[in-house]
């Protein structure tokens, strides 16, 4: 519920002081004290006996006086123990990605791991029995692991105040506690790890004197949905009633009777309430706080409950609610905090909402329906004698207009949100007067112009985040400097130029996070400090990509010893890492190490124990050396450089099973793949394409049941597939191409069901194509078996992949005709059907346009059949002109025979078509004018005839090569007219493929020369050293001597 939690009204806070006091005024009394009763300290030792305290947070219960114990409570005047309190202090952490709350305040958690260090746990005793004046029982943030309430507490009849809140209790609530009617706190708020469930809240009737009720995360499993609801309006005291998440189904439109007179918080958040808002709520008139966030409402917001005077915090937030905001806050002028983000709200703000002089928090966030400008609300804003706006968050709604020059007028703001809207201009001067804001969020919303200087007079500003500005084009100003509170700058994806210098840290002090990634690798930004610069802050988070930092590696980051995260990506480093930044690294908790795509050099560390990193890329660099072995890294990304060797035989043995993810190409490795990689059993991804390796796939991958990517390309490995690979069961992508594996692909690949790609082009494979392929394995988005040795007929099983969208089998053995069902590939029928074989580093070369290109990234956008260089017959399916979304079809150097299908003018995203060398016959189909994307097309060397097709994008192909080898066809690009046509000159483009077929010419008689001059060059060379050796004897007696040695 966001700012809930600090705006509780007076009136509670009140009620629970007087609870507090009470109990206060029993232990306490004139500093007199009595020594505690002997039957109730062995009651307490007892239940001391049956708890477990590893932390040892009642060793204080020791000798005969109780009351002195640590945690006990007496009455100083009858000495009777009334208080309990082993409540157990949470302990709070930072999480390791800095976030900050709507007041600028760093984001605590719960540490439980080491709040557990300090808990309690074991059996509660039913000697606590015995203490027959206990009103107080806390034994919150314990550690019960998953034990049941004792139904005895129940019957202690005194207790007034009840926490058993996040203690890991388990099990279903004993209605016992309803015998507690002087009960008038009870906090049973569960962790949701352990499941701590309800049956019925009936027992609740015998609480009369309840005013404090949090049953949050306690799982409701009455029959009827709605049977919660009754017993708590039956509460006459009852003041605040706290049930979120309790997967609560159904809330009731009416009530028949309510003694909700006293109510001050209604919280039911984060459950499944699925109806409009009740009518019943407006009853509740003396309600301050309604939290209906996190559930299914429906309906517009309705306008009673702005007539709910009282009311201080309403949160309807996340829910599906639409409709406008209703224009009457007149009544509701005590309205401190609203939130209605992530609904179905829309239209204007209400201008009456600027009247509300007392609101803190306004949550408009995530209601992308909420439009218009917004200038004369904040301007009425700004009028308020007393404006008391701390929040605004208007991020991701429709808001547009200028950035109003009025803002600067809310003095009281503490967090402002206007990013993803439709706001656009120069950010106005008077931000500067804003001296109580701490954070500033304006991304993405069209900034222009430089940033005003007045931001150096935001003197509490903690958070500044500016990123995804394209239209800033300006330079950073050096005002930033006297942001001494700054703790994040976040600056990426904007248009900045010009130089970052020292100036613009001048009296930043508390920095924690830089960030500054642009979009252009051509670094319009300069980060220009002296080597000997010694900043003031100690950064948790630096991120720079694309700006000018070197060539010199920073010298500056050996005073940065909180680094978690360090990016500086393409930032112009030529430098060697210094051994200080490896220790560095070796020191810290680094999670995140990314150096890649400089011109680093040099060699790294052998062997490196990182503390707990999460990512460590040094891709696309100049490194140099043996092949690094560093551990406690779960993603390792050397790829692109210069390493050279064999991998290490202990790899698996150093590196541990804790990589996950494992990429070593386009380096200079060699050798065979060791076994002990296997050991690696929680490897998701293993890269080591383009290198030297040579030898056998080992047999050793049974155990690597969460491999998902295995990329082997490029190598000079050689062998039969391995049968263990069948047993990588999570296996996503298999690229074994452009080796020298030989034999039939293995049965057990068909266990391998979640193959998406199996890429095994360029290699030595024989036999024929399995079954298996479009059988067991029936998710292939790509497969590539290009330039093998496969015998036999395509099986039609591959008609059964959906989403298959790239099929090469071109340059094998194959026979038989085209399966005739090749049209119901449903991938490349129609274009909703979405694969996940973009983005997944996959890289493949596929024949197109004539020439072989490379895809990565993009891979999952081609759609190609090359069926090219088989012995391939019969006809060409009809079927295949419904693969409209097809971009390359080759068929080319096969047998087949009969037309070319009629509508092959569907095709309308074709952009290669060749049939080349084939006996084919017929007219070309005149619908082949309507491929207006094609820009590549090869019929020659057929049997066809007629006339050829003319049309504008034909046009613009009139090479006369494509149509060689069919002497029955006639017209242009063709010399020869068709019968009753007067001759025509060919067209000027004609000339212009001339001059191509020229400079083609050219070019093969240069290539001519160059074969001529290696000739030549070998024959120089070789007389040269023969020639030597003839006429020189002592060099000819050496060279000979040599060889008989060996």
């Amino acid at each position: 519920m966001g700012g809930v939690a600090v705006s509780i009204t007076s009136i509670n806070q009140f009620l629970l002081l007087l609870l507090l006091g009470y109990l206060y005024l029993e232990t306490t009394v004139a500093g007199l004290s009595v020594r505690c009763i002997e039957g109730e300290r062995q009651a307490l030792i007892e239940f001391k006996a049956g708890l477990t305290d590893t932390s040892g947070r009642l060793s204080s219960w020791i000798g005969d006086d109780c009351c002195t114990w640590r945690g006990v409570g007496c009455n100083n005047v009858t000495g009777h123990v009334i208080k309990l309190d082993l409540r157990n202090l949470p302990v709070l952490i930072n999480d390791s990605v800095l976030e900050f709350d709507m007041y600028g305040n760093e984001e605590t958690y719960i540490d439980w791991e080491a709040t557990n260090k300090y808990s309690l746990g074991g059996k509660i005793s039913s000697s606590l029995l015995k203490l027959k004046h206990l009103n107080y029982l806390d034994l919150s943030f314990n550690n019960f692991q998953g034990t049941h309430i004792p139904e005895f507490i129940g019957s202690l009849e005194n207790l007034r105040y009840l926490n058993l809140s996040l203690a890991s209790f388990s099990g279903t609530i004993p209605t016992h506690l309803g015998n507690l009617s002087r009960l008038q706190y009870l906090d049973l708020h569960s962790l949701g790890y352990y499941d701590l469930t309800i049956n019925n809240l009936q027992w609740l009737f015998g609480l009369s004197s309840l005013r404090y009720l949090d049953m949050s995360f306690v799982r409701f499993t009455a029959k009827s949905s709605s049977d919660w609801i009754k017993p708590v309006t039956m509460l006459p005291s009852l003041s605040e009633l706290h049930m979120s998440s309790c997967q609560l189904s159904n809330i009731p439109s009416s009530l028949p009777s309510s003694n909700f007179t006293s109510l001050l918080v209604l919280e039911l958040s984060y459950n499944n309430l699925n109806s409009s808002i009740p009518p019943w709520i407006f009853n509740i008139s003396s309600l301050a706080v309604l939290d209906l966030s996190s559930n299914n409402l429906n309906g517009p917001i309705p306008p009673w409950l702005f007539n709910i005077s009282s009311l201080t915090v309403l949160d309807l937030s996340s829910n599906n609610l639409n409709g406008i905001i209703p224009d009457i806050f007149a009544n509701t002028s005590s309205l401190q905090n609203l939130d209605i983000s992530a609904t179905g709200i829309g239209g204007r703000i209400p201008r009456t909402l600027g009247i509300l002089c007392k609101l803190k928090r306004l949550d408009l966030s995530e209601c992308n329906n909420i439009n218009g400008e917004i200038t004369e609300f904040v301007n009425i804003l700004s009028m308020c004698n007393s404006n008391s706006l701390e929040a605004l968050n208007l991020w991701r709604t429709g808001v547009s207009g200028l950035n109003p020059s009025s803002i600067g007028n809310l003095s009281s703001l503490i967090y402002l949100h206007l990013s993803s809207t439709h706001l656009s201009g120069p950010i106005p001067a008077s931000i500067g007067n804003l001296t109580s804001l701490r954070s500033l969020y304006l991304f993405e919303i069209q900034i222009t112009g430089p940033i005003p200087m007045s931001i150096g007079r935001l003197s509490s500003l903690r958070v500044l985040v500016l990123s995804y500005n394209n239209q800033m084009d300006a330079s950073i100003p050096e005002s930033i400097g006297e942001l001494s509170e700054l703790v994040v700058l976040r600056l990426s994806e904007s248009s900045w130029r010009g130089v970052i210098s020292e100036n613009h840290f001048k009296n930043v002090k508390s920095l924690k996070v830089l960030d500054i990634q642009l979009e252009t690798p051509n670094k319009p930004l300069v980060f220009e400090v002296s080597r000997d610069w010694v900043p003031n802050f100690r950064l948790e988070e630096l991120s720079m990509s694309n700006i000018q930092m070197g060539p010199k590696f920073p010298s500056w980051l050996a005073t940065q010893n909180d680094l978690s995260t360090l990016i500086l990506r393409n930032v112009g480093i030529s430098d060697t890492i210094p051994n200080s930044f490896w220790n560095l690294c070796a020191r810290q908790r680094l999670s995140n190490l990314e150096l890649s795509q400089n011109q680093i050099r040099g060699r790294v560390p052998n062997t490196l124990e990182f503390f707990s990193a999460d990512v460590v890329d040094l891709s696309f660099n100049q490194i140099e050396g043996a092949f690094p072995l560093w551990s406690n890294v779960s993603y390792l990304y050397l790829g692109k450089n210069l390493f050279t060797g064999q991998i290490p035989q202990n790899i698996g043995e150093v590196l541990r099973s804790g990589v996950t993810s494992l990429d070593f190409s386009g380096n200079f490795l060699n050798g065979s793949i060791p076994s002990s990689i296997c050991e690696l059993r929680s490897l998701r991804s293993l890269t080591l394409s383009n290198n030297s390796l040579w030898g056998e796939l080992p047999a050793c991958w049974k155990d690597m049941k969460g491999l998902r990517f295995l990329d082997f390309g490029n190598n000079n490995l050689s062998g039969k597939i391995p049968q263990s690979i069948g047993s990588l069961s999570s296996l996503l992508f298999l690229i074994l191409s452009n080796n020298f594996f030989r034999g039939e692909l293995p049965s057990s690949l068909q266990k391998c069901t979640k193959l998406v790609s199996l890429d095994l082009g360029k290699n030595n494979f024989s036999g024929i194509i399995p079954t298996w392929i479009g059988e067991s394995v029936s998710n292939l988005n790509i497969i590539n078996l290009r330039s093998n040795f496969f015998t036999g007929k395509i099986s039609s099983q591959v008609c059964n992949l959906p989403m298959l969208h790239l099929l090469d089998l071109s340059h094998n053995n194959l026979s038989g005709s085209i399966p005739q069902c090749l049209g119901n590939l449903s991938a490349l029928t129609s274009s909703g059907i979405e694969n996940i074989t973009s983005g997944n580093g996959e890289h493949m070369t596929v024949v197109t346009k004539g020439r072989e290109l490379q895809y990565s990234n993009t891979l999952g956008l081609v759609k190609s059949i090359d069926l090219s260089n088989n012995h391939l017959s019969g006809k060409i399916p009809d079927g295949i002109t419904r693969l409209v979304e097809l971009g390359t079809l080759n068929l080319s150097m096969n047998h087949l025979i009969g037309k070319i299908p009629e509508k092959i003018g569907d095709l309308r995203n074709l952009e290669t078509f060749d049939l080349s060398v084939n006996q084919l016959s017929g007219h070309i189909p005149p619908s082949i004018s309507s491929l207006t994307f094609l820009s590549h097309l090869n019929l020659s060397y057929n049997n066809l005839s007629g006339k050829i097709p003319s049309s504008n994008q034909l046009q613009t192909i009139s090479d006369a090569s494509i149509y060689t080898g069919n002497s029955g066809l006639c017209g242009l690009p063709l010399a020869n007219n068709c019968p009753g046509e007067d001759k025509i000159p060919p067209p000027a483009h004609a000339k212009v493929d001339r001059k191509n077929e020229d400079e083609e010419d050219g070019e093969g008689m240069d290539m001519l020369w160059f074969y001529i001059g290696i000739i030549m060059g070998f024959i120089v060379g070789y007389l040269g050293v023969w020639g030597i050796l003839f006429f020189k004897k002592s060099w000819r007696i050496a060279y000979f001597r040599f060889w008989s040695c060996e």
